[in-house]
């Protein structure tokens, strides 16, 4: 039997540490050789569903893992979660040239607003992640006993806000109002199924009526449509018959003013004859005044004859002579 050289078993030996140690620096050598920052996030609620080497996200760039997760009950009998999360800075690329050489300065991080939360990781599963995010608004609630690690203020998770929301909802006071509101609602269905029967028969007859009130207006509207159609067609003729006739009239009109116009001349005409005869020195206003004087002779003979006839009557039998 030949005895093994104590060189070929250190050169085997020495060979499986080189490849050990090849391996462990091509899968993992660049996770050993980075410098990460530890951070704890106290959580009040419940983490079922989170677990260790669980993603740890900055809107949706995986920037660390989650690393412990534990139990603390106070004396006061409260509990809650630290969990410890694990950051690489190779992740995050900074502007500022001291936190780019340097760790992750987790408390100035804080100050500008970093704050965690519990966010479904899969619908399926219900796994969960832990989402960091800048929110500078909201109020950094520090809890005492992480003097070790830099604490991340925990917010309320989306499921959390909705278990509280629904728990402050008063079921028993709206069970009750929802059986009040189904009553009335039972008690308004029978009153609607007993009347309803007579408001339909209503409703059906009235409608019959307005039906025939509509077929009524119809006819009378049909009628009146035909007669305005037959006026506004006679209108139409007599229209152009007047204005045929008012055509054809055109010259008889002129003729017509032009004789007008002569008889308006010849009026002048008369009327300044009429002037110049009834002036006071006109022959003919003289003779007009004599013929009045001898009418006004004639007339006062005339009285005294009547008068004479009227006491004797029979002096037209005698005439003058028997007097």
């Amino acid at each position: 039997m030949v005895a093994a050289r104590p060189a070929v078993v250190g050169g085997f030996v020495l060979g499986g540490l080189a490849l050990l140690v090849l391996g462990i620096l091509f899968f993992g050598g660049s996770r050993l050789l980075a410098h990460t920052t530890q951070a704890v996030i106290y959580f009040e609620g419940s983490v079922a569903g989170l677990d260790i080497g669980s993603p740890v996200t900055f809107r949706g760039v995986r920037v660390g893992s989650v690393q412990h997760i534990a139990l603390e009950v106070t004396p006061q009998g409260q509990a809650r979660i630290p969990v410890t999360i694990e950051l690489v800075p190779g992740q995050v690329n900074f502007s500022s040239q001291d936190l780019r050489n340097g760790a992750i300065s987790v408390d100035r991080l804080v100050q500008a607003g970093l704050r965690a939360q519990l966010n479904l990781q899969s619908f399926v599963t219900g796994q969960l992640r832990i989402d960091l995010d800048f929110r500078p608004g909201t109020a950094a609630q520090m809890l005492p006993g992480s003097e070790n690690l830099p604490q991340i203020p925990a917010l309320p998770s989306d499921l959390e806000r909705l278990r509280t929301t629904l728990s402050e909802i008063p079921v028993a006071e709206l069970a009750q109002n929802l059986r009040q509101v189904l009553a009335s609602v039972q008690h308004l269905t029978t009153r609607l199924d007993t009347e309803m029967g007579p408001l339909l028969d209503g409703t059906r007859q009235s409608v019959d009526a307005a039906t025939r009130t509509l077929n009524t207006t119809d006819q009378a509207v049909s009628s009146l449509r035909d007669q305005a159609s037959q006026t506004l067609t006679t209108l139409d003729a007599l229209a152009k018959t007047a204005q045929s006739q008012i055509d054809g009239r055109g010259d008889d009109a002129q003729k017509l003013l032009k004789s007008l116009d002569r008889i308006t001349q010849q009026t002048d005409l008369l009327l300044t004859d009429l002037n110049t005869m009834t002036s006071p020195r006109s022959p003919l206003r003289g003779n007009l005044d004599a013929a009045a004087r001898d009418l006004a002779a004639s007339a006062s003979s005339l009285r005294g004859f009547a008068n004479t006839i009227e006491r004797d009557p029979s002096a037209l039998l005698r005439g003058r002579s028997g007097r």
